[in-house]
């Protein structure tokens, strides 16, 4: 007689047809809810890479204070006012950070205050739902009408790393050089739209002016802060008028959306709108000459810190005069999905508690309410991979022991025992084989409701528990300038890619397969251990 392994598993399913059923609907079954879950775990993976890459991923470095609390055994409150003042990262520190591979653009940022009575501040057009905040955001920079502030960045990447962020586009002039930077040029790029105000263009020539105020002598005078008596040189403890280049001009890249803005709130909109304002009317400098403006500045309190201390002792001379200025870092990253090796990495070459983090905020509940779906789709694989095992064993295990008789003929007939286990293992994946297309069909369509199910409701559960949160409190207003906002509902769900790919087939197909070699260990056993004289007696 033939002894082909092949053909008589061929044979074999053709003759017991029930039992071969019997393990292919149990397959298609299991095989469906793993399907499924795997289905799921793709659709959760591919919709978050869609969501994520809406913006550029935008990190900065973040001090960890509840870390260092959690280390000291106390609560964040009892930390110490000089542990916010140590261990602040160098410009060195953050050029370390920004060398890694992972990232595109970054940039180390100093922020001094200038000031002008000559220039105006630029007003971005209002609608009508905004109209009546335009005072208040005017209110901001207007000192008593005579002298007006503006927020200067003064930036090391001479690309303005803010372009690379997406947040401005050059629309007229050039960015900076690096000689620029090392030569302590007065150059400056500003707003079209502050341009226009005060009649600038590419190549006019801008005062601006670097005041310390001396809030001694306003108590002296019995005047207040903020009245008209700011651009009086005898309430000025230093006072400096420098001229700069303008060698560019950007605009904001990004439009206001008014009505998207409004849904958080009066004081929320607010806020956002002055962030706004205060985007058009952003001067950028190299960082060497903000460097300057800031020694300056720390050189003039420091001739009146002994007044300043005496009129408010419960400050500290630190302070007033810190021993190193204050730096903001922004790190514009190639792909979303280096995050967190980048964080790792970036850590890594910080100082004390600081880390790095995600200045987005962008779709943070989409992103949880993935996760979470992820999580349950993952419990649901696993679970159906236990019991698939375990039940596959036990329903081939009893098949096999029907067909003992059978098993010992062959053996008996000279038959090796290795293709009588290769003729079984060959029935098995036949039925496999064909288990995993009905089942992996069946499961899609499973999992394309339970998707869409799982990350509806996790969503709505996420923006409930989110809306008692102050986002101001948590989150910079400056970094919503990053964030296209929430996706709504509707289109993260459109997003939600559950199509049958040929990832998801491959990983479903090689799941499958390992799962019925798995199951087949104890019937081989079984087999293995069978003498035909024992079983033919």
């Amino acid at each position: 007689m033939s002894m082909n392994p092949f053909k008589r598993a061929m044979t074999n399913i053709r003759r017991q047809p029930v039992k071969s059923g019997i393990l292919l609907v149990l397959m298609v079954v299991l095989g469906a809810l793993a399907s499924g879950a795997i289905s799921v775990r793709m659709a959760m993976n591919n919709t978050e890479e869609s969501v994520l890459m809406q913006t550029p991923v935008v990190a900065g470095v973040t001090l960890d204070a509840e870390a260092a609390a959690e280390a000291a055994g106390i609560s964040v409150m009892e930390l110490s006012p000089e542990f916010w003042r140590v261990d602040n990262p160098t410009r060195e520190d953050l050029s370390a950070v920004g060398s890694l591979p992972y990232v595109r653009a970054y940039d180390s940022v100093m922020m001094p205050s200038v000031f002008s009575r000559d220039l105006d501040w630029a007003m971005m057009e209002l609608d009508a739902s905004a109209s009546q905040f335009e005072s208040s955001i005017r209110g901001l920079t207007q000192w008593g009408g005579y002298v007006e502030n503006f927020l200067t960045r003064g930036v090391a990447n001479p690309e303005l790393t803010d372009i690379h962020a997406g947040l401005i586009e050059l629309v007229d002039g050039r960015v900076f050089t690096q000689a620029d930077i090392e030569n302590r040029s007065q150059v400056i790029i500003v707003s079209q739209l502050f341009a226009d105000t005060n009649n600038l263009q590419v190549g006019s020539m801008m005062e601006i002016e670097n005041n310390v105020y001396n809030y001694a002598e306003f108590a002296r005078q019995g005047v207040g802060n903020f009245t008209a008596h700011w651009h009086y040189e005898e309430f000025m403890a230093a006072h400096q008028v420098l001229e700069f280049e303008v060698v560019g001009l950007f605009d904001v890249v990004e439009e206001f959306d008014f009505s998207s803005a409004q849904e958080g709130g009066g004081w929320e909109f607010e806020e956002s709108l002055r962030g706004r304002a205060g985007l058009y009317n952003r001067f950028y400098i190299p960082i060497t000459v903000a460097e300057d403006l800031i020694a300056f500045v720390n050189e003039g309190m420091l001739s009146i810190l002994d007044e300043i201390l005496e009129m408010s002792p419960w400050y500290q001379p630190e302070d007033l005069v810190p021993d190193e200025p204050w730096m903001e870092s922004i790190f514009v990253l190639y792909d979303p999905r280096d995050l967190e090796a980048f964080s790792l990495a970036g850590t890594e070459l910080l100082p004390g508690y600081w880390g790095i983090s995600d200045l987005r905020g962008v779709n943070a509940g989409v992103v949880a309410s993935m996760d979470s779906t992820r999580d349950i789709a993952n419990v649901i694989l696993f679970v159906t991979i236990g019991a698939s095992i375990a039940v596959l064993t036990l329903v081939i295990t009893l098949l096999l022991r029907e067909r003992r008789h059978e098993i010992g003929v062959y053996m008996a007939l000279g038959e090796k025992k290795r293709n009588v286990i290769v003729q079984f293992i060959i029935e098995v994946m036949v039925v496999t084989t064909v288990a995993i297309g009905i089942s992996l069909f069946a499961g899609h369509s499973l999992s394309s409701a339970m998707s869409r199910n799982l990350l509806e409701q996790n969503l709505a559960t996420q923006a409930a528990e989110q809306r008692g949160v102050i986002p101001g409190v948590a989150i910079p207003w400056e970094l919503t300038l990053f964030n296209p906002g929430e996706l709504p509902l509707e289109e993260v769900l459109e997003l939600a890619d559950t199509s049958l790919d040929a990832s998801i087939m491959a990983a479903f197909a090689g799941a499958s397969f390992a799962v019925v070699l798995a199951s087949t260990v104890t019937p081989i056993a079984y087999v293995v251990k069978l003498e035909p004289k024992n079983v033919l007696m």
